[in-house]
């Protein structure tokens, strides 16, 4: 013997049976398919735009060759300049190589750069000073943060360089500014 299922029929069932007979009756008019079909197409835009806002962010990167002029805030040390050029070479990698027209004995600068934000960066890299007679009289460590143009073909610069001598001792610290131009 089957048995029967007599489960009663609650007022909710036909409430919310009428509720999607009419939600199917607006949505198949033509006002509703003209409401559905902007609902859709303003999905469709909205997400291709965030994507495209990503993207472009995305390529905003300083990977390339750099010329930047840069200056000391701080009063220079005799011998050096108040303003010079510095190449600088930002790898896919996050490495980074830095030469400049100081007329110091120093090496080439090494280190690596990192994205910190939306068209906001950070380097540091280290370099060795040396007397005339090629002697090491120690290290520079400059940490720079870099803000990106709008358009991506130049940048504004904060440096803070620490000096240390041959033994690791903190000599100075020292501030500077540059502005930076793709090559």
């Amino acid at each position: 013997m089957k048995s029967q299922n007599t489960v009663p029929n609650t007022g909710m069932e036909s409430k919310s049976g009428r509720g999607f007979q009419y939600a199917r009756r607006v949505a198949l008019s033509a006002p509703g398919k003209f409401l559905l079909a902007v609902a859709v197409m303003f999905s469709l835009v909205s997400i291709a735009l965030l994507t495209r806002a990503d993207e472009a962010n995305e390529q905003m990167t300083l990977t390339g060759n750099w010329i930047s002029t840069v200056t000391r805030l701080d009063p220079p040390l005799p011998g050096q300049n108040t303003n010079f050029l510095s190449l600088q070479t930002f790898f896919e990698d996050g490495n980074f190589l830095e030469e400049n027209n100081e007329t110091v004995i120093r090496s080439t600068g090494r280190g690596h750069w990192e994205r910190t934000g939306p068209r906001q960066f950070v380097n540091s890299f280290i370099f060795f000073r040396f007397d005339a007679a090629r002697n090491f009289l120690g290290t520079v460590q400059p940490i720079t943060t870099i803000t990106l143009s709008d358009d991506g073909s130049e940048y504004q610069s904060d440096t803070v360089a620490k000096a240390y001598d041959a033994s690791g001792n903190l000599l100075r610290t020292a501030r500077l500014s540059g502005v930076a131009h793709r090559l």
